[in-house]
């Protein structure tokens, strides 16, 4: 990762998004998470090499500080969706422009277009990208001059038209439906935003793990052909479930290389006496930005154009010409996931009540429990499902969990992101209860299942899920401050 982003994101913008390298080899897209911005390890082969991660990191910030909508996508066919991606992307840019016009500069190299007679669906939307980015820039095809005009109110390209959500997707929806009368072809599986800085639109849309491409999509199927988007019943019996893992010295995936079994936590016969920790507070990260307010932080500079051209005019203005930004209510989902191996036994009732005092003070709520007994054995049990009421089973379930086997943290992090992810909510996270480092028997690097965690964390921000760790030994603090960032907190007992 350049160590120059952050510093130049902040004198931007002055935002500081987390910076996340994406290790997969074969990756080459950036992405915005929950987390923060993902980059590739390396700028694709054909393209300027020098200012591509500049390009991507500006690109990013410009959608963290323009566009806060996430656009519904219901009722709109794949070519629209994409439509959708190129013109928010294109405001975004240019009203980035409008505040520091040196991004156009930065940008358009790598706006690079054939104009061909014949040219297909990603041929005209890398040409309307050009021409939204630089007005001065004449491309004749009658489908990229009518998505000009739709897009800015002049022919100088001066005044922006689309700036309600609503209106671009107007906008998308008309020239999509040019594309369906031209008979052009398009891949959804296989299509790139384009240009390549760009990243892969995923922030636009409200979370959804089957729209992960095949570039970043690593979750696995459960056995037994279960739909990835289909919420999964609570198991009457053990059900196995396969999940890849990260091997750091390839650098490559093992695929269905991890059993996860699946069942109920057994019954209770006894409810032990735990230690109560101090106050759990697991405040939101959601924020949302509000404009043309009366007062605020800022100014909404599109308002302040607007009552000009009021003044000017003769007519009434209203002063609700600057932009907040506050704490977003949002919907949380939260999933307890307690490690429960053998290394626990001291902490185990400290975890038991954490898991306890979460429950009691967060939203939707599911309470789960694992360990691991070799890659072929991982051993996943379900205290409390999202749909339970917090009875006295329910608890005395919880207080008779014990300490047993290893500590397999990457598979069971995985399974409990492919269980929450087809939850509905706001803001869905996994907060993992646990004492340390990762280990199993079967594994004796142990720099091997830590490189593994920090990718299934990363796999699960892909898919808009938070991983957060409350971790009870201090001394295991450093390892993984590298894996879980700012979403790790030292779990007091006292």
């Amino acid at each position: 990762m350049n160590p120059a982003l952050s510093p130049y994101l902040r004198s931007l913008w002055n935002i500081t998004p987390t910076l996340f390298d994406i290790t997969e080899p074969q990756a080459t897209r950036a992405f915005l998470s929950p987390l923060g911005l993902h980059l590739p390890l390396r700028a694709p082969a054909d393209v300027p090499q020098g200012s591509w991660f500049h390009a991507a990191a500006a690109h990013a910030a410009a959608h963290l500080v323009f566009s806060p909508h996430r656009f519904d996508p219901a009722g709109l066919r794949p070519a629209t969706q994409a439509l959708v991606g190129a013109l928010e992307d294109a405001r975004v840019e240019w009203l980035a422009c409008r505040e520091l016009p040196g991004l156009r500069r930065l940008w358009l190299p790598f706006h690079t277009v054939n104009l061909s007679d014949t040219p297909n669906f990603e041929d005209l939307l890398r040409r309307l990208a050009r021409c939204l980015l630089d007005p001065s820039h004449h491309d004749p095809h009658p489908w990229v001059v009518k998505g000009r005009q739709l897009f800015f109110v002049d022919d100088a390209g001066e005044m922006l038209a689309l700036r309600q959500p609503e209106a671009l997707r107007h906008a998308a929806s008309l020239l999509g439906n040019d594309i369906g009368q031209m008979r052009l072809q398009f891949n959804a599986r296989l299509y790139q935003v384009m240009p390549s800085y760009r990243d892969d639109n995923s922030c636009l849309w409200p979370a959804d793990e089957r729209r992960a491409d095949a570039e970043h999509e690593v979750a696995s199927t459960p056995q037994g052909g279960a739909a990835a988007g289909a919420e999964q019943p609570v198991a009457s019996a053990a059900q196995r479930h396969t999940h890849p893992e990260w091997d750091r010295l390839v650098p490559m995936y093992r695929p269905d290389w991890c059993a996860v079994h699946d069942a109920p936590a057994p019954p209770a016969t006894a409810s032990p006496t735990v230690t109560r920790p101090r106050a759990i507070h697991t405040p939101s990260r959601q924020r949302t930005t509000l404009w043309a307010q009366p007062d605020g932080d800022d100014f909404d500079l599109d308002a302040l154009v607007d009552a000009r051209i009021a003044q000017r005019s003769g007519q009434a203005t209203e002063p609700r010409v600057y932009r907040r930004t506050q704490a977003a209510h949002a919907r949380e989902t939260t999933l307890v996931l307690i490690d429960t191996s053998a290394s626990t036994a001291t902490v185990l009732p400290t975890l038991q009540s954490a898991a306890l005092a979460i429950e009691q003070t967060a939203g939707p709520c599911a309470i789960h429990s694992f360990c691991s007994d070799g890659r072929h054995a991982v051993h996943y049990e379900r205290v409390k499902d999202f749909d339970e009421a917090l009875d006295a089973t329910c608890i005395a379930r919880l207080m008779a969990l014990r300490s047993r086997l290893s500590t397999r943290l990457g598979a069971a992090l995985r399974h409990a992101t492919q269980l929450i992810a087809a939850r509905r909510g706001t803001l869905r996270r996994v907060l993992l209860l646990t004492d340390g480092k990762p280990h199993d028997v079967d594994v004796f690097d142990p720099r091997y299942l830590l490189a593994d965690v920090r990718q299934a964390v990363r796999e699960a921000a892909r898919r808009h899920v938070v991983i957060e760790c409350l971790c009870l030994d201090p001394q295991a603090l450093r390892s993984l401050r590298g894996v879980f960032g700012a979403g790790l907190r030292h779990l007091k007992i006292g």
